[in-house]
């Protein structure tokens, strides 16, 4: 996919297709119609027409921003630490894919560019099973909105912080304590680490529960 600039408009017949391209993108993955609308400038009615062509339905109902911003960084009930590491990932990818050339690219060729990114990259270590712990689209717009869309950080609600251990930059909360903003890759590692450990001591209290 063509990358577009920054100062590209839709309007513009130079990168007309290309718009219409990224619209196509963005219902391919499920984007919500205001969220097609605001990167492409396509009518409501046009974007109906696209859904109904390309996925058999209407564009997915409910607000533009899903969750909060604590849903995203802060480890609790309804956020565990894989959705956390889904963050850092979706995040790495979108910081990658701005540096793809040396002129700045449109926020919505570049959260597409990045979410096909992460879903690329996600596909190969997670299972079946796990999929539904991936992101989508719009929570990576949400969760891109909440960061400033990593540009205009002064201000917003989610930070990115470098783990002084493994390097990898996460996001946290900034009106919050940093005490239970941990680092998502290093918990996991040490929960692998842990289970690795009570393995042997499993097996072997298996092996004498087991009748002589």
């Amino acid at each position: 996919m063509r990358p577009i600039p920054e100062n590209a408009r839709p309007g513009d017949p130079r990168w007309a297709v290309a718009f219409l391209d990224l619209a196509q993108g963005l219902v391919t993955a499920g984007a919500k119609a205001k969220i097609i609308e605001r990167f492409t400038d396509l009518p409501r009615r046009k974007i109906k027409e696209l859904y109904k062509a390309l996925r058999g339905t209407s564009p997915p109902a409910g607000p533009v921003m899903q969750g909060s911003a604590r849903y995203f960084a802060l480890p609790g009930k309804h956020t565990s630490e894989t959705i956390r590491l889904q963050c850092v990932i979706f995040l790495a990818c979108y910081e990658r894919m701005a540096k793809i050339t040396s002129t700045p690219v449109q926020r919505g060729w570049l959260l597409l560019a990045a979410f096909n990114s992460y879903l690329s990259i996600t596909e190969e270590n997670l299972s079946s099973t796990d999929s539904s712990k991936r992101l989508d689209i719009n929570q990576a717009y949400a969760l891109l909105s909440y960061c400033g869309f990593m540009t205009m950080r002064e201000g917003a609600e989610l930070q990115l912080r470098q783990c002084p251990v493994c390097s990898m930059s996460y996001p946290v909360v900034a009106a919050e304590a940093l005490d239970n903003q941990g680092c998502p890759v290093c918990a996991i590692d040490e929960n692998c680490e842990r289970l690795a450990e009570q393995a042997p001591l499993a097996r072997r209290g298996r092996r004498r529960s087991k009748p002589g």
